[in-house]
């Protein structure tokens, strides 16, 4: 069940990437959307690679000629395939509150005024 949602919203978030070409220019528009997928993916990429990895010296086999630290079974499809249901969920968010506005970005007290930028 929990692989079906995985690709039910890596397919949601790849439509709504691909529905920006054809809609409107406001919000997240297709190019940002696909730079913001890319950089969230490698962070969270970056987050996952540690999951589950034992080293050759806490499994107990030693090959030789490579380092005691290094993975005795990396699993990179695994974590490729979870990084990338994660930055779905994570750009889904992200395009709920930029295109529905749920919260108004003027609420959101850290972020900038946007009027500020017409000054510079």
């Amino acid at each position: 069940m929990g692989r079906i949602i995985g690709y039910l919203v890596v397919a949601l978030t790849f439509a709504l990437w691909v529905a920006q070409l054809f809609l409107p220019d406001r919000g997240i528009g297709f190019v940002t959307g696909l730079v913001v997928f890319l950089i969230t993916w490698w962070i969270v990429l970056f987050m996952t690679l540690p999951l589950g990895v034992r080293s050759q010296a806490e499994h107990g086999e030693m090959v030789e000629g490579t380092d005691p630290g290094a993975p005795v079974l990396p699993d990179l499809k695994r974590k490729a395939w979870l990084t990338t249901v994660i930055a779905s969920y994570v750009w889904l968010a992200l395009f709920v509150l930029i295109e529905f506005q749920p919260i108004p970005l003027d609420a959101i007290p850290f972020l900038p005024d946007p009027e500020g930028f017409d000054r510079y």
